[in-house]
């Protein structure tokens, strides 16, 4: 009996120091969030001090300031918000499922499978609203990863047949849609910017309307995550532990198709953001799914907006799209993740 006691108290005096470390991480990402909003508010091409912030909270900023800062930097904001936990999110759940540690909706094909919807919906049914938009991702998103996931897991499948199969399917994917936009020359200019993942410009309305399906797969995410958590142990003790297999990765294809279709809509294929975020935060959450999930959904929006900013400064008054400065940053973190993995 007292070593029992004693055990459990070892226990908890073992567990009250990681809860503390877990606190104090979340409150330091909350703060670092914070700070890059409103410094992605501040930065640009035509810069805004805090004195005509100020003058725009009281109501006494010129009109060009208050269309600058309400219309273009602040929607800019939220958009890498809503796409950096997006894509963190969906980059656990695709981890978690597959229990391969490369797994992102990049490598796996699900953003090009997104984008290339977008891309056919416009040229052959100039489809341009931000419902038939936001639609279209999210159905090719869900097509991809279906297909993805077929190849990958049939059978006795593991993660390296999972990322061959996404790996070719972007390829091919990426292909077609070059080929379609260097036929139509109009759609060419409209979507150069955008398939390198840009945040300059986001369409509000196709915000807007992504938010109830982002939405939807953040909560079908942290419905899924105690089930993923049984997955990993394997699918024959994931049954005897009540979770059914199929219906779990049939779930998180739905939510990662939701994550994805709506993040590559607002602002197009992003990588390297699902398949880094994850491995940043599991030295401080451990392996559990939820909390992997939560504290992804806030480093990736920082990630993003760190990403977002930097792209506004690296060419001043010029700036480079977003995807190719998070590639940037996501290239040494998977040259860290195989030398670890060796």
């Amino acid at each position: 009996m007292t070593t029992t006691l004693r055990e459990a108290q070892r226990a908890a005096g073992v567990a009250r120091p990681r809860a503390l470390r877990l606190l104090g991480a979340g409150i330091a990402c909350v703060v670092v969030l914070c700070a890059l909003a409103v410094l992605s508010v501040f930065v640009g091409s035509r810069p805004v001090t805090p004195g005509e912030l100020g003058a725009l909270l009281a109501g006494e900023a010129s009109d060009d300031l208050t269309t600058l800062v309400l219309q273009v930097r602040v929607p800019r904001t939220l958009a890498a918000i809503v796409v950096g936990a997006a894509l963190a999110a969906a980059g656990a759940l695709m981890q978690g499922m597959t229990r391969n540690p490369l797994a992102d909706p990049g490598l796996l094909g699900v953003s090009s499978g997104a984008a290339f919807a977008v891309v056919i919906g416009m040229s052959a049914w100039g489809i341009s609203s931000a419902t038939g938009i936001a639609a279209l991702a999210v159905a090719g998103a869900g097509i991809v990863t279906a297909i993805v996931l077929v190849l990958g897991l049939r059978g006795k499948g593991d993660g390296s047949r999972l990322i061959l199969a996404g790996v070719a399917f972007s390829m091919t994917v990426a292909g077609m849609q070059a080929a379609i936009t260097l036929l139509n020359p109009r759609m060419l200019d409209a979507m150069r910017a955008w398939s390198a993942g840009s945040l300059a410009s986001p369409n509000h309305a196709v915000l807007w309307q992504s938010l109830p399906v982002l939405l939807s797969g953040v909560v079908l995410a942290l419905v899924l995550a105690r089930p993923l958590n049984a997955l990993a142990l394997g699918d024959d003790l994931a049954q005897g532990l009540g979770t059914h297999p199929l219906l779990t990765r049939a779930g998180t294809g739905l939510a990662t198709a939701c994550l994805v279709g709506g993040a590559t809509a607002i602002a197009g294929p992003l990588g390297f953001v699902g398949l880094m975020v994850p491995h940043l935060v599991r030295p401080f959450t451990g392996p559990d799914t939820t909390r992997v999930l939560c504290a992804c959904l806030l480093v990736g929006p920082s990630l993003v907006l760190l990403a977002d900013v930097l792209a506004r400064i690296v060419l001043w008054p010029g700036e480079l799209p977003v995807g190719i400065v998070s590639a940037a940053l996501g290239a040494p973190v998977l040259l860290v993740l195989v030398r670890r993995t060796r």
